[in-house]
């Protein structure tokens, strides 16, 4: 009989102790989790774009001093623009033999040299006219290409941090929307997590341009390249205890 008292108080003590651990998971579990977006617009002040001289020669090396004096032409633009030299950059350099088909027959017509210049022009804002110009002066060089031009901002700390105070401000208004419907009140945030992947948002134009010969005798207008705005956007999730 004692054995049994025993074992009947051994199930209820169990029992009460389940039954405190459920209780304490249930409340563990009255949480929300929300996501929150903040977005900031800028005006860029970094404007890049890459400049490829392709020549072709008899030999590698007739296209290479072909190509030479073409880039030496379009760094001397950029430096006179006021462009350093750090913002200036070879991306690519190519040597190939270039073929034609006559006859289902492969024929040698010369050796082919490309070369990429990426150029990165800082302070474009302010009314600065320095893109407009160089677009402008490169355009008067033939056989070049010019590629996509994107803008970008060289310090977004100030808005990353007001970003992310509005994606935290949505999150808190979005939870404490539910928490009252749900006829809750909203507690503290348990956990944050940012998901914005980048300093900064580009923006890409795609400005393609094939340079011609006669570029500026054709039109005395000079280069109209609107930069708009870019948008520094930092995204959390939050999870709140719900009392």
């Amino acid at each position: 009989m004692k054995k049994f008292l025993l074992m009947t108080a051994a199930l209820l003590i169990l029992s009460v102790l389940t039954g405190c651990h459920s209780v304490s998971l249930m409340e563990r579990s009255r949480t929300i989790s929300v996501q929150g977006t903040g977005k900031v617009t800028v005006a860029p002040d970094i404007a890049s774009f890459s400049v490829t001289v392709s020549e072709l020669g008899e030999t590698t090396r007739e296209a290479q001093v072909k190509t030479d004096e073409k880039v030496g032409l379009i760094l001397g633009m950029a430096r006179s623009a006021g462009i350093a030299d750090k913002d200036l950059q070879t991306t690519s350099l190519e040597f190939y033999p270039e073929y034609r088909w006559r006859e289902d027959e492969q024929i040698l017509v010369g050796q082919r040299v490309r070369q990429t210049v990426h150029v990165t022009i800082r302070g474009i804002g302010n009314e600065s006219t320095v893109l407009t110009s160089l677009i402008d002066a490169i355009g008067t060089v033939s056989g070049i290409s010019i590629g996509s031009i994107g803008f970008s901002k060289e310090d977004t700390v100030a808005e990353y941090a007001e970003s992310r105070k509005l994606a935290m401000e949505k999150a808190i208004q979005k939870a404490s929307e539910y928490a009252a419907a749900a006829g809750m009140n909203l507690g503290k945030p348990i956990s944050v997590s940012d998901y914005s992947n980048a300093d900064y948002q580009g923006a890409n134009r795609n400005t393609m341009m094939k340079a011609a010969p006669a570029y500026m005798m054709e039109s005395a207008v000079t280069a109209d390249i609107p930069t708009g705005e870019l948008e520094i956007i930092s995204n959390v999730s939050v999870v709140f205890e719900l009392n």
